[in-house]
């Protein structure tokens, strides 16, 4: 198969950045498919649980805090009804009565009270972790679009590559014959397709050569493209 030295030159380049376009598809996968990006996904997601469990609980301390505020509120307006009414009675078996029943709903504020102490205890405990676990899920969150910002501007820089390279394959393939163009596609499909004799190896698949056929490939004509007897990629000089 023959090719003059420019189309070697153009057949190699093209082979080095067919490669380069290969790599760059490959890096926009991992990019894509970023481990760490999933693994942060994943701790925002545990943590959206983990504010969802403080929230309810917040919310159920709150619900509670108010029922035990109007518990006490009732009984509070029991006792000043009573007191009024102990006031105005001039029975004393109806104030005898009253004041009993005052002394009972005393008791029964004090252990209301007591119980709405507990609950606004753990309301505010459960205010500052609702407070950590909601800084901590917008932290993540903020990490996460940090971590999409640089994974698609390096995306962004990949495909720009890419296309810069795919201009340059254009130019490249018009170098080279359509009928070494078809052998350069076949053999680029399983592995790389042009090589040159590199420390008395082929570059294409690194397998040394022997000295007959390092002297075979180079007594070639220079417009002869030689062939790897190990790889059989095409070998350029």
């Amino acid at each position: 198969m023959k090719l003059d030295k420019a189309g070697q030159s153009a057949l190699l380049r093209l082979s080095e950045v067919d490669l380069e376009i290969e790599r760059i598809k490959s890096e926009i996968n991992q990019a894509i498919s970023s481990k760490e990006l999933s693994d942060a996904r994943s701790t925002l997601a545990q943590a959206s649980e983990e504010l969802l469990a403080a929230r309810t609980l917040f919310e159920n301390l709150s619900m509670d805090q108010r029922k035990a505020d109007d518990n006490l509120h009732l009984v509070e307006e029991r006792i000043e009804r009573d007191r009024t009414r102990l006031n105005q009675t001039s029975s004393p078996k109806d104030a005898q009565g009253m004041q009993s029943e005052i002394e009972s709903l005393l008791k029964r504020k004090e252990v209301l009270e007591d119980v709405e102490l507990g609950i606004l205890d753990e309301l505010e405990k459960a205010k500052e972790v609702l407070s950590q676990v909601n800084q901590r899920r917008d932290e993540i969150a903020s990490s996460i679009d940090k971590l999409q910002t640089e994974i698609q501007v390096h995306i962004d820089e990949l495909k720009s590559r890419g296309r810069k390279l795919s201009a340059d394959k254009e130019i490249l393939t018009a170098k080279v014959t359509p009928e070494i163009l078809d052998r350069y596609a076949s053999l680029a499909q399983k592995q790389i397709a042009v090589g040159v004799i590199e420390n008395r190896a082929c570059s294409a698949c690194r397998m040394g050569l022997t000295a007959s056929t390092i002297d075979l490939l180079s007594s070639l004509a220079e417009d002869e493209l030689g062939s790897c007897p190990e790889c059989l990629a095409m070998i350029v000089r």
